[in-house]
């Protein structure tokens, strides 16, 4: 059917059926198939009779064409407005999905846009590296695993400190003691003194009392006798 015939069948004037077209994406199409001429008249009907605007005229004169059920039908909408999505977004796959819900694939499933198959891509050969890159990569790695050498010797020196610190207290102890000994030793009040007690000690007085200051040990307290 040419342009001319299709408003005679439909009733419109062609601002109206421009509309239509535009819905069913087939602007500036001027013969029409027995097959687009029954869709234009069922979606003329269902827009003047059920008052669908042109684009859910055109999906739902696919669904009747696939006899999709009405329940089936709300369900498609129903997952379409779940996913956000507007009629006009699903209108070049409407068929595709109403074959899909009459082979059981949910409505939700089914609008889903089938994802492109990634094929296998070939290994890419490995580039031989040059002499240089090589060499370089090689002196990289070296001077890597001597600063990791470095690294762990120094740490293990760490314990080496505690013996090392040991050994400078015990020395600073001796020298302080020495260096505080001989002072007194060698001062002219300890000289004096020590003279004074060995002189004495040579003529026999004082030897009780020099035994325990020599010593340091204490002489020990008398028993008291005990009375009956």
């Amino acid at each position: 059917m040419i342009t001319s015939e299709i408003l005679d069948l439909l009733k419109v004037d062609n601002a109206e059926l421009e509309e239509i077209l535009e819905a069913c994406n087939w602007t500036g199409t001027t013969e029409f198939t027995d097959e687009q001429s029954e869709t234009l008249l069922v979606m003329k009907a269902l827009h003047d009779e059920k008052g669908h605007d042109y684009i859910d005229a055109y999906l739902r004169s696919i669904g009747q064409r696939l006899q999709v059920n009405d329940t089936l039908f709300n369900e498609i909408y129903a997952a379409i407005e779940a996913a956000n999505g507007f009629l006009i977004d699903y209108r070049e796959r409407f068929e595709e999905i109403c074959q899909l819900v009459n082979d059981c694939v949910s409505p939700a499933e089914a609008i889903i846009p089938p994802q492109p198959v990634v094929e296998d891509t070939p290994p890419v050969a490995e580039v031989e590296a040059d002499p240089e890159s090589v060499q370089m990569d090689k002196f990289i790695d070296e001077q890597a695993n001597a600063a990791i050498a470095t690294t762990i010797s120094q740490i293990k020196g760490f314990a080496d400190l505690a013996y090392e610190e040991q050994e400078r207290l015990k020395t600073l102890f001796m020298t302080k003691y020495r260096q505080g000994l001989a002072k007194e030793l060698l001062s002219e009040e300890f000289k004096a003194e020590f003279m004074a007690r060995m002189t004495a000690s040579l003529e026999g007085k004082g030897a009780e009392k020099k035994q325990g200051e020599l010593t340091g040990v204490q002489n020990p307290t008398p028993l008291l006798s005990s009375s009956n």
